[in-house]
């Protein structure tokens, strides 16, 4: 997830301490999410499992990535808008450009590839966000 916001023409920062609802076309929210500053990633909010962060033991951290790769791909192409609050600025239904990709298949058939784990679709959304906009 890539969050970018404009203060002013020509000046881009990162997003800081903000929250996410990630919405398809009728507004529904599809997933939660926060920005953590420190790490600067956003955690994506797994319904039963939560965040898969840092502070999870390692057996835990598996469960968690585990549930989260088999959830993402349910609702991830279907992802339009989100809502967005920061630190004093909230934006509702800014508009998420979602870009998929497939591992690549030929990897797929070879059999180191079968000893390294199940080929995946990465997404990545990017929100252009300008703080003119904030309510």
């Amino acid at each position: 997830m890539q969050l970018n916001y404009r203060t002013a023409p020509g000046i881009v920062s990162r997003m800081r301490n903000g929250q996410l609802a990630f919405l398809d076309e009728n507004g529904a929210v599809l997933a939660r999410a926060s920005i953590d500053t420190r790490r600067g990633v956003v955690w994506l909010a797994h319904p039963e499992q939560g965040q898969c962060g840092p502070s999870l033991e390692r057996d835990a951290h598996l469960d968690c990535v585990r549930a989260q790769s088999e959830w993402i791909p349910q609702w991830a192409h279907r992802v339009r808008e989100a809502n967005i609050t920061l630190e004093n600025c909230s934006v509702a239904r800014m508009l998420v450009n979602l870009y998929t990709r497939r591992d690549n298949a030929v990897v797929w058939w070879t059999p180191l590839a079968e000893k390294h784990g199940r080929p995946y679709t990465r997404y990545r959304a990017t929100v252009l966000m300008d703080a003119r906009n904030c309510n």
